[in-house]
């Protein structure tokens, strides 16, 4: 088939939308208007006209939202009801205080109508449903060897046989095809930030190991000043944000964020995680790594629940959690947008299902928080595949600012938020750091071992100041501490071209002796603070992160957005 060409036939399945008693919710009557769309969307793509036929079952929700999105192109609808029409109507049409059943009415009146099993047939309640799926194909297959399909579907079995899996396995469905749309219907509360229209706003969450409760500071104060300047004392940070990102310790908060958790919850749970995790194991297993895996695991399937997963319908806002693949060794930034090619409904269509939307949030999280050292990396099926993933700072991402700001504006990753100071805030919030300076170093004590203990930090810095810098000069910073003495802290600059990609706002902390020094704090405790490790620093960290915390002012650097 040429692109300009409209596709010979079209078969349509899905579920039906939902009763009112329904328990879990599969197709709920609140995302007809979405799937609606996405059905004439596919359509236009297609080119679907008077030269394609619509075959379908005719219940409600996919079937004849389907038809009558078919009959309005022009195209010849041909519903196959699994039963006679006043039957049919009944069992799979009728739904109180809705408009189904005349819909169905006027499509008998306007489509060409075959009923598969007669009244008068002694046939199986389940298998009437499957000889219609049968009568589908085999209509589908007469038009065109290798049918377009639209279902609507969220990849589970259904109530009974029959059902849209059955259909897929019917038509030889085995991996996602560009004529075969597959549409979930799950409604996810974040989902309707991916079109809202207006300005975005992203939070971007460093790593950095117990110095999360730095973050947690200064991500304090935002949530205050937004209560106070909205008037809304219940206000959490994904109300704001429409975005939030993170890489390890980053992770674990953007992830609590994203669902909804106010700041001081945040706080007090990470506190609690931290001290019950970091307690080392005896000293021969210290070989595997410091910390015990089993401690973590289960503190973050407490605090997120064991059966979340990326895609969870209760998220608020999107979230963008960075790991480090170490069997490909490649940065796996995964995200909840539905439209990300690994999290497209099609996906369900491959043998071993392979869509990171069902992949677990507590391994997700522990596998960007699996620090070389201090604690063993997580194995992770996707589709037919184990992997192994350690902390998300082994990649270029320690900072993720840029690459949450890529990810949400670039096509490839199906967003395309438009880019532009007035259109895009990007807040960026690090767990301090310090250069490692070594005064009257000699090139002789740069040895294996100097640079086995001193070489991770340095790269894990470097790139995080790296990515910083490269915010700075594509966005217009409103807030951020000096970068250095020759570039400065580049507050208001334009970028090159002349236009700012976002507005972008950077806080963290100097750990340098000298800086911490003004906070009484020195000596042997300024050196524990800075470790990922320091739980006995926890108070002093957050006296850090205050400090931080003052210089937020809402008002100015956030101003326009929200």
């Amino acid at each position: 088939m040429r692109v300009s060409d409209s596709p010979a036939v079209v078969a349509v399945s899905g579920h039906m939308v939902d009763a009112p008693d329904r328990e879990v919710p599969r197709f709920p009557a609140e995302q007809v208007g979405r799937v609606t769309r996405e059905i004439e969307a596919s359509f236009d793509a297609w080119r679907v006209g008077p030269a394609t036929t619509i075959v379908s079952g005719g219940a409600r929700g996919a079937d004849i939202l389907a038809a009558e999105a078919g009959i309005l192109r022009g195209a010849r609808v041909r519903l196959c009801l699994a039963v006679p029409p006043s039957e049919f109507q009944r069992r799979s049409v009728e739904l109180p205080d809705t408009d189904w059943a005349v819909r169905f009415r006027q499509l008998l009146q306007r489509t060409d109508v075959e009923v598969v099993t007669s009244r008068h047939e002694d046939v199986e309640d389940g298998d009437v449903f499957t000889r219609a799926n049968v009568r589908i194909v085999e209509l589908a297959r007469s038009l065109a060897p290798s049918p377009h399909a639209v279902l609507v579907w969220n990849g589970q079995r259904g109530d009974g046989t029959g059902g849209t899996e059955d259909l897929v396995r019917r038509l030889g469905c085995t991996r996602p095809d560009p004529r075969v749309r597959v549409i979930d219907p799950t409604p996810r509360r974040y989902e309707d930030r991916q079109d809202s229209p207006g300005p975005k706003s992203l939070l971007a969450l460093d790593g950095g190991g117990i110095r999360g409760v730095l973050t947690l500071e200064v991500l304090s104060a935002l949530e205050q000043q937004l209560r106070m300047r909205s008037g809304r004392p219940d206000l959490v940070l994904s109300d704001f944000f429409d975005y939030v990102g993170g890489t390890s310790t980053g992770a674990i908060i953007a992830a609590a964020l994203a669902l909804g958790a106010p700041v001081e919850h945040i706080r007090e749970r990470f506190v609690t995680l931290a001290r019950k995790v970091f307690r080392k194991r005896l000293l021969p297993m210290r070989l595997r790594s410091t910390y015990r895996d089993g401690p973590l695991t289960q503190e973050l399937e407490d605090f997120f629940g064991a059966g979340t997963t990326l895609g969870d319908p209760r998220f608020r806002s999107l979230l963008l959690v960075v790991l480090h693949n170490t069997v490909t060794d490649s940065p796996w930034p995964l995200s909840n947008c539905t439209r990300a090619k690994y999290n497209r409904a099609d996906r369900y269509l491959n043998a071993a299902v392979d869509r990171n939307l069902d992949l677990r949030l507590s391994a997700l999280v522990r596998g960007s928080t699996a620090a070389p050292v201090y604690f063993p990396p997580q194995r992770m099926r996707v589709g037919s595949r184990d992997f192994v993933f350690q902390d998300g700072g082994m990649t270029p991402f320690n900072n993720p600012a840029l690459l949450l700001s890529l990810i949400a504006t670039l096509p490839e990753y199906g967003l395309c938020w438009p880019a532009g100071e007035q259109d895009l805030l990007l807040v960026s919030v690090g767990t301090g750091s310090a250069a490692a300076v070594h005064p009257g170093l000699r090139p002789s004590q740069v040895d294996l071992r100097f640079n086995a203990s001193n070489l991770p930090g340095v790269f894990m810095r470097g790139a995080s100041v790296g990515q910083d810098l490269v915010c700075r000069s594509l966005g217009r910073t409103r807030a951020g501490h000096e970068l250095d003495r020759e570039f400065g802290a580049r507050l208001g600059g334009v970028a090159p071209g002349g236009r700012s990609l976002f507005t972008y706002a950077r806080y963290d902390a100097d750990l340098s002796d000298e800086f911490l020094a003004t906070l009484q704090i020195g000596g042997r405790d300024a050196r524990q603070l800075r470790k990922l490790d320091a739980v006995r620093s926890i108070p002093a960290l957050q006296a850090v992160g205050r400090s931080v915390a003052s210089q937020v002012d809402v008002e100015t650097h956030l101003a326009g957005f929200g």
